[in-house]
């Protein structure tokens, strides 16, 4: 038997009223108290007792038998006289007082259980240890309780009655208390982001909405307890609006609990302070000040938004009111909004019921006057979320205004407005990310953890830097990043949590792991539902996920779980049972935390306070790999370094190979494997430009998600009709079609051609019968093109999925590194989950299982697994573009009557083989087209007779075997064009082994069988051998510039602005070095103009000692020079200059500089002019 009022108010029970439980979980009513009375719940049931709290006969009772507004401890025992007022005998704290309706006995026994029930460990006390979401047994009071079932993700839920474990997977983080975001709700929940959430039953129970935020503000997630409130994410507040102040982020300093006025420059005013005991709240016309009490102060009908978000009301929700009492809900606006405005307000009063009564307005209407983003309206009102739209007034039609560009459309208070900074978060922007994903304008640490608070559109703030030892993982949504490693190796004697292992490991979810010297990390303890596996600098402990500070002290921020989106290298003020205060941050060092520091009930001692460390120096022991130190640190990336403990100076050890230093949880390691990721490694590759060693396909996109050195996996498998086509970072690879032209009715997103074709960004284009692509729409910022099997179609970026059924990786943007020829599983607002892999057939889906609002319809058709060697659409298709196991002639035309038709042989294509193209594929005319591979540069003798190719120049194909060459390099005088091993294909240098004169050279200018060691810098010495200077790191490469060698990043950046020849970057970048470019610092660089036939002049005078170039210092520009005159100071063949000279090829000229006509020499015997690598 229990009370009425222990149950929520919406369950509509009668008031001051004893309940029976039932079997079938509903309480039935027993009898009401009388009006004198008031019902309390004692050990075993519910009774009605005497409202004057005086005693009802002699004894000994507990407090917890009179009503709770007497005002005595329930914990404490009692003597009674008769009608006396109750005399306090003892307090049983921390024990309970147990009181039953058979008599006032009382127990001072420890952690007795109060009755017979299924009882969650949360409810008992923390200092009896017992598990918060496992379900206990009790027998009756005094019994000891026992464990009987642990509850899942859901965790145990308390009610009346047996309590039990929840099936449900959508329940509330944390706490639970506290309002949430929607977009903060696990996946399940299918929450709205721009709704609040509240979660009255506390932690592991279901959310309900509790405001939901109007068109022109977003939900934002605020420190505990505050938790969540409709504002936006940035300081700014344009127009004449009247806000709340707590309606901007707490950093942006402004006064707490006061209106503010927007102004036309930005920044808001103070209009006035709430007093204490009222809070600021905004309605659709301004702000006003209101009571916290909760209570209706007239009559009439108004809206929940008028009162406190603490009064826990619907702001959706109309109330009646009766002056002084309790606001009793009339009816629920939702999906629509309930709008109240300051002309039914009175000036002593929250309303004035008789000026204007609060109505339900539509949802898909204006909120007020200004300009408002379309993300902030209903997403059933099919706005466009980056575009501003305006609004008039209150209840008008918002009107499609400015489509706003990359920065996407900002959410602020007052005016909305396009974001013109191009550092804006991706996909939903909720999750954190990791720096490499962010744009290039952000020029974000890679090994850094961001987060967006503000959301999509808005600019990223870091949350997390991982330490040495340790690099930025993408993770599957929500948790989007975490610090730890891309194997599954764990070597050593360290605690690690499972989540720095990629999923693909299977380990046990939110559990700690002990490293192994075997390298197979090892079970230790899983973390309880109420708690988070956080990993501190000597192993891994379990904290709660309710962000409060368990002790005094100064902490780490790294010791509470990501999602309190405390900063980890921040040290906290703490105060037990309160929120960390901000103190310092440690950056750009960390905080150091350790295990010593955890007690067994709290989160850290605090008699051992944490603190701050330099940021190059070690945060733990063992070997660490130079790369995961900040990059200010110059140490090498591929080098392992030997680390001693916390604050520890890295001692360098052993240089790293071909393979790279590859970051593990637990111990670094060189890796042995010489099929590793080049560059940043972070980008899509196409196979071809991996390492021979890792015979990858040519014709498939492959990912790294552990950077540079760690192993390629493949992510997308380029369909019959398109080929792996390498882009500019951070793209890396798409596929599609070297050349602009589009021939038949297909649909293709811009992204499938080449940049210097001129299509819009994140488009769809259609092809025609003329082969020039038409535009048919523009995707939104939110959204992202990609193609299916019949067509292409713009898909959210936020990678859940939009509705039930299965569906083919390739319906996602390529950036959620889904498997495009997998098939997954889907939940509607969940994530995706692998099904099962079509590899080596492909998965293909189409734009028939596309719903307008969802990218697919899962009701109408699966997508399914097909075989690789049928057709993927319709059209003419070239032989070479499907699997080579098909066993179809690659200079065969095939036609293609539609998805899984089998391709029938057509047009055999002559000398210019079978061009790729979007659209259909064609024989080329041209004979002058590039021999297979096609992907590897080549010299100019090695390309057909017909293509008068100069045989000392160096030529590419962005589009593979078939296509037309472009010149990629130009050989100096001295040099010639040697053949070099598959994927160099071919560089400028030498004939022979010799080295004759003092210049500096690239390893890459001898031939592979010289045997010198691959990307290093070598010196030439008077007696012609070659002496190594230095080798170049693996995250670099070495590149020859006109007066000496260099060794530059790999990753294809521009270090600084300016201007700057193609030749200071790796040949792997595909950048044309004969060609000026300009550069802005963090992206890549920009074509400016071709120096072809002549010469790009770039010197080591123009390298900065840490950048590629320092633009201020001198500028690269175009050779003046004529092809035929001097270069450099050389001794040259007249054999290297071109033809067109008409120097005699077996002599020896003379250049004493960057001047005048080469001088003639000796003259050697037939075909023995020599050239070497340096002097001839």
């Amino acid at each position: 038997e229990v009370c009425s009022n222990q149950f929520l108010d919406e369950c509509g029970l009668e008031k001051n009223t004893i309940y029976k439980c039932t079997a079938g979980g509903t309480p039935e009513k027993v009898k009401q108290c009388d009006a004198t009375e008031s019902c309390v719940s004692l050990d075993n049931g519910a009774t009605c007792v005497n409202s004057d709290c005086k005693c009802p006969d002699d004894g000994t009772v507990c407090g917890q038998f009179f009503p709770l507004s007497c005002r005595l401890k329930t914990t404490a025992l009692y003597t009674c006289k008769k009608g006396g007022d109750p005399v306090i005998a003892k307090d049983c704290e921390p024990n309970h007082c147990s009181g039953s309706k058979t008599s006032y006995s009382a127990s001072a026994a420890a952690f007795e259980a109060a009755v017979a029930a299924d009882v969650c460990g949360s409810t008992f006390d923390p200092d009896c240890k017992l598990e918060p979401s496992t379900l206990y047994k009790c027998d009756g009071a005094g019994s000891t309780p026992t464990p009987t079932e642990v509850c899942g993700a859901g965790g145990c839920t308390v009610i009346n009655g047996d309590d039990k474990c929840n099936p449900s997977t959508c329940t509330c983080p944390g706490t639970g208390l506290a309002p949430v975001c929607g977009a903060e709700l696990p996946s399940s929940c299918k929450a709205q982001a721009n709704t609040i959430y509240h979660c009255p039953g506390g932690s592991g129970t279901e959310p309900v909405p509790l405001s939901e935020c109007k068109p022109g503000t977003q939900c934002i997630k605020k420190p505990l307890p505050e938790g969540a409130v409709c504002g936006a994410a940035d300081c700014e507040c344009k127009g004449d609006n009247e806000v709340c102040s707590n309606q901007f982020p707490d950093s942006c300093g402004y006064p707490k609990n006061a209106v503010l006025k927007c102004t036309p420059e930005g920044k808001p005013e103070k209009v006035k302070d709430c007093a204490d005991g009222e809070s600021c709240v905004s309605v659709s016309d301004g702000a006003i000040c209101v009571s916290n009490d909760c209570k209706c102060p007239e009559d009439g009908t108004i809206c929940g938004e008028v009162f406190p978000l603490s009064c826990k009301l619907k702001t959706t929700a109309l109330y009646t009111c009766k002056e002084g009492g309790n606001p009793v809900m009339e009816k629920d606006c939702a999906p629509s909004t309930c709008s109240a405005t300051k002309a039914s307000m009175g000036a002593n009063a929250v309303f004035e019921a008789a000026a204007v009564a609060d109505t339900c307005d539509e949802s898909c209407v204006c909120a007020g006057a200004g300009a408002a983003c379309g993300s902030t309206f209903d997403p059933a009102c099919k706005l466009e979320p980056s575009t501003l739209y305006t609004c008039s007034g209150k209840g008008a039609t918002p009107v499609e205004g400015e489509r706003c560009k990359e920065g996407g459309c900002t959410v602020t208070n007052g005016d909305d407005k396009c974001n013109t900074d191009p550092c804006t978060c991706p996909g939903s922007g909720t999750a954190p990310v990791c720096g490499s994903e962010l744009p290039l304008a952000c020029h974000a640490l890679a090994n850094t953890i961001y987060h967006c608070p503000g959301g999509s559109g808005t600019t990223p703030v870091p949350l997390s830097e991982c330490k040495p030892g340790t690099q930025c993982v993408k993770k599957p949504l929500p948790e989007g990043a975490v610090c730890g490693a891309t194997d599954c190796n764990c070597k050593g004697d360290n605690e690690v949590c499972s989540n720095q292992f990629p999923d693909v490991c299977g380990l046990e979810k939110n559990t700690i792991y002990k490293c192994t010297p075997e390298g197979t990390p090892e079970k230790v303890k899983q973390c309880d539902a109420t708690k988070s596996c956080v990993t501190l600098d000597d192993g891994a402990a379990c904290v709660s996920n309710d962000c409060k500070c368990p002790d005094d002290g100064t902490v780490c921020g790294q010791v509470f779980p990501l999602s309190c989106k405390l900063k980890t290298t921040a040290l906290y003020t703490c105060t037990k049972g309160g929120d960390p205060v901000f103190q310092k941050d440690c950056a750009p060092g960390f905080c150091t935390s350790s295990k010593a520091m955890v007690a067994a009930s709290a989160v850290f001692m605090a008699s051992a306070a944490d603190v701050c460390t330099e940021a190059c120096k070690c945060t733990s022991n063992g070997p660490v790999c130079g790369s995961t130190f900040h990059p200010d640190c110059k140490l090498e990336p591929s080098t392992l370094y030997k680390c001693d403990g916390p604050g520890a100076t890295p001692t360098a050890g052993e240089v790293c190979g071909a393979g790279g230093c590859t970051v593990s949880n637990g111990d670094d390691s060189c890796s042995t494997s010489e099929c590793t990721c080049p560059g940043s490694g972070t980008a899509p590759v196409c196979g071809a430009e991996l390492p021979k060693e890792c015979n990858a396909k040519v014709n498939t996109i492959y990912h790294c998600p552990g950077g540079s050195g760690t192993p390629a996996y493949p992510l997308s498998e380029c369909k019959p009709g398109t080929q792996c086509i390498k882009k500019p970072l951070p793209e890396g690879a798409v596929c599609g079609s070297a050349d602009c032209e589009c021939k038949g009715d297909n649909e293709v997103c811009s992204n499938q051609f080449p940049d210097e074709c001129g299509l819009e960004k994140n488009t769809i284009y259609k092809c025609t019968t003329g082969g020039k692509p038409e535009k048919v729409k523009n995707c939104d910022t939110t959204k992202a093109c990609v193609v299916v099997g019949d067509g292409a179609v713009c898909t959210s970026n936020d990678c859940k999925c939009p509705d039930d059924g299965t569906i083919c990786g390739e319906a996602f943007p390529l950036s959620c590194g889904i498997k495009t020829m997998a098939l997954y599983t889907c939940k509607k607002g969940e994530d995706p989950l692998l099904e099962k892999d079509c590899s080596p057939g492909t998965c293909s889906a189409s734009k028939t299982y596309l719903a307008a609002s969802a990218i697919f319809e899962a009701n109408a058709v699966a997508d399914v697994c097909s075989s690789d060697c049928l057709c993927p659409g319709k059209g003419a298709v070239c032989g070479s573009s499907f699997d080579p196991d098909c066993k179809l002639e690659a200079n065969i035309l095939y036609t293609c009557d539609g998805n899984g038709a089998t391709p029938v042989k057509g047009e055999e294509c002559k000398e210019g083989g079978c061009i790729i193209s979007n659209g259909d594929d064609r024989c080329s005319t041209s004979k002058c087209t590039c021999p297979a591979p096609g992907t590897d540069p080549i010299c100019g003798a090695d390309l057909p007779a017909e293509c008068n190719a100069d045989h000392n120049k160096i030529y590419e194909c962005p589009g593979g075997t078939g296509t037309e060459p472009k010149v990629l390099a130009i050989c100096e005088p001295g040099t010639v064009c040697i053949k070099k091993d598959s994927p160099e294909g071919a560089a400028c240098g030498g004939d022979t082994c010799d080295c004759d004169g003092t210049g500096e050279v690239c390893s890459s200018a001898f031939k592979d069988e010289c045997g010198l060691e691959k990307n290093a810098i070598y010196k030439c010495t008077p007696g012609g051998k070659a002496e190594k200077v230095k080798n170049c790191d693996a995250t670099e490469s070495c590149v020859k510039l006109d007066d000496g060698p260099v060794c530059v990043n790999n990753d294809c950046k521009c270090p600084e602005d300016g201007i700057v020849c193609g030749k200071v970057f790796p040949q792997s970048c595909g950048i044309t070095t004969t060609a000026l470019y300009t550069c802005v610092k963090g992206e890549s660089p920009v074509f400016k103009e071709n120096c072809d036939p002549r010469t790009c002049i770039a010197t080591k005078a123009s390298m900065g000692a840490a950048a590629v170039f320092e633009a201020t210092v001198a500028n690269d520009k175009c050779s003046t020079i004529d092809e035929c005159d001097c270069q450099s100071k050389s001794i040259a063949c007249g054999s290297t200059y071109p033809d067109k000279c008409g120097l005699d090829k077996n002599t020896l000229y003379k250049c004493d500089g960057a001047s005048g006509k080469p001088v003639a020499g000796d003259k050697c015997a037939e075909g023995q002019c020599q050239v070497n690598v340096g002097d001839d």
